[in-house]
């Protein structure tokens, strides 16, 4: 097979997912458009998780989704890949354990007093401003990424311009997604809202995500966790093509972060009964799970050993909220956590695309190496 498809871009698992991905979304628009036309059920909205039998069966329909969506990456995954082969950061081992351990105190906070979940996760608070501290430390890893690759020049190298231009993004990216998270710093500097803004957002802050408070967050949650969680296993299983193929599926988060972002999909309850929601951590899950048994198969217990306890931690974390999610004073308490969880693994892709590209050259290999990288 390797043979086969060794000129193709990305190969099977990328056209079994793109094909799963289309086909499993149109089935889920149509569900959405049944259930609003039926139910009047709005596509994103923030409740209590419920559990009735027609919930219940929604579930088990983001889950087989879930299957559809990974399984092509894992079933057809390029011979000799990373995923079979790489090894694993002893420091984002580290970090992920730490992480993972951090999510557990928050089930842990829930059951202990919700009253002190709520404070901790009011306007102004310690989560509040190191989620945005994380972000601006990753757009800092995309600007020393820029400053070094304008040193060297792109000359007629077009897809280093490209690689550039990614690379600008990421860094606005990250750092608009930071002010947006303390409101661009209003309550720092004291600054009113202007009427306009004030009157359209949900809040009366100023921001743009709270204009549309329910539609931003499932939107970040899900494109987010996403990329963090699903983009990496698809980095580590497609075919490789040709040379600009490779160099920007570089960009592409790493297994390392994959694995310290896996608490962001565990602390769900409000948004638990959106289907994006509930598909997302399912793929984490199923993600966690094929590391796991690829690490098994190469024997390397260390490996096997993390991603089966951040897939325990995930079932075990996102069942705690669900059973006694109704405990928050405020439906809307998990989702602070969920976005601490988010920008902690969106600061370590910073930071890893940083160690790889400026901190040692390395140079992109072709199929049959260990990774994109060595």
């Amino acid at each position: 097979m390797g043979e086969k498809y060794k000129r193709t871009i990305g190969g099977p698992p990328l056209a079994g997912f793109a094909i799963a991905l289309i086909l499993t979304g149109s089935a889920w628009a149509l569900l959405t458009l049944y259930e609003f036309i039926a139910f009047d059920l709005y596509p994103v909205r923030e409740e209590p998780a419920l559990f009735t039998p027609y919930f219940l069966a929604r579930s088990v329909f983001a889950l087989i989704v879930s299957v559809a969506l990974i399984g092509p990456l894992y079933r057809f995954a390029a011979p000799h890949s990373s995923l079979n082969t790489g090894q694993f950061d002893p420091m984002a081992r580290s970090i992920a354990v730490g992480t993972m351990i951090l999510g557990l105190g928050c089930a842990a906070l829930l059951l202990a007093s919700p009253k002190m979940l709520m404070e901790m996760t009011q306007e102004d608070t310690l989560i509040e401003w190191a989620s945005a501290l994380l972000l601006i430390i990753g757009s800092g890893c995309f600007v020393a990424e820029i400053l070094r690759r304008i040193q060297s020049g792109t000359d007629s190298d077009w897809i280093a311009k490209i690689e550039l231009a990614i690379a600008i993004g990421m860094a606005l990216l990250l750092f608009l997604i930071a002010m947006e998270e303390i409101s661009w710093a209003q309550r720092l500097f004291d600054f009113d809202t202007p009427d306009e803004i004030e009157q359209m957002n949900w809040q009366g802050e100023f921001n743009f995500h709270n204009l549309q408070t329910d539609l931003s967050e499932t939107l970040y949650y899900t494109g987010v966790g996403f990329f963090l969680l699903v983009f990496p296993l698809m980095r580590e299983t497609v075919f490789r093509g040709p040379e600009w193929f490779d160099r920007l599926l570089a960009f592409a988060p790493s297994r390392s972060v994959a694995a310290i972002s896996a608490p962001a999909t565990m602390v769900y309850y409000g948004h638990w009964n959106l289907i994006p929601i509930q598909v997302t951590t399912f793929c984490a899950l199923l993600a966690m799970l094929v590391y796991a048994g690829a690490a098994k198969k190469r024997h390397d217990r260390r490996e096997f050993s993390l991603f089966l306890f951040l897939a325990a931690g995930v079932v075990f974390t996102q069942g705690i909220f669900l059973t006694y999610g109704y405990r928050m004073l405020e439906v809307g308490n998990a989702s602070e956590f969920t976005e601490l969880f988010i920008t902690i693994g969106l600061c370590w892709y910073g930071i890893d695309r940083f160690r790889s590209r400026c901190g040692h050259a390395r140079k992109p290999l072709r199929q049959g190496s260990e990774g994109i990288f060595e």
